[in-house]
């Protein structure tokens, strides 16, 4: 088997895994009492600690306007706060409170439990081969960062 023969098993192995495995998170998502729009806002102001509306508007792909309902309603639950900057009142950054990183703390652990479990069903050996490849794939991401400049790496992101 040539390089690129594995590499297309590989990717087709991790959609197959991918759609089993997120099975698990839905389930844990459904039983969350925060929408998917606010959730995944939740994810990003959680991973991004001076977001402010704007930057939450571009990383959800919508305007300004949109994302106020969203930040009001995670205001209301006690999920995120508001905090004026205080070089530029005009800017608002946005911060998860303690709530909203333990909503996303629960989640992580849920979905991490599952997982665990699913573990306990492969072989010694199989587990020893996955850890290994893991551990590659972490290095060849790592690499693949420095080469293209990437910000997104373990030190800014407290959620997965």
């Amino acid at each position: 088997m040539n390089k690129a023969v594995a590499i297309n098993e590989i990717i087709e192995l991790q959609k197959q895994a991918s759609k089993v495995l997120v099975s698990y998170a839905i389930d844990s998502w459904r039983k969350l009492d925060v929408p998917m729009a606010q959730l995944k806002s939740l994810f990003i102001i959680a991973n991004k600690p001076d977001t402010n509306f704007k930057m939450l508007a571009q990383d959800l792909g919508v305007t300004s306007g949109n994302v106020t309902g969203i930040v009001d309603r995670l205001v209301e639950q006690d999920l995120v706060t508001r905090n004026l900057d205080p070089g530029d009142r005009r800017v608002i950054h946005l911060q998860a409170t303690e709530k909203g990183q333990g909503l996303l703390t629960n989640l992580i652990e849920a979905q991490t439990q599952h997982m665990s479990h699913i573990l306990t069903h492969m072989s010694m050996e199989d587990l020893t081969s996955l850890s290994r490849g893991l551990s590659g794939l972490i290095r060849a991401v790592k690499d693949h960062q420095r080469e293209t400049g990437d910000e997104i790496n373990e030190h800014n992101t407290k959620y997965p």
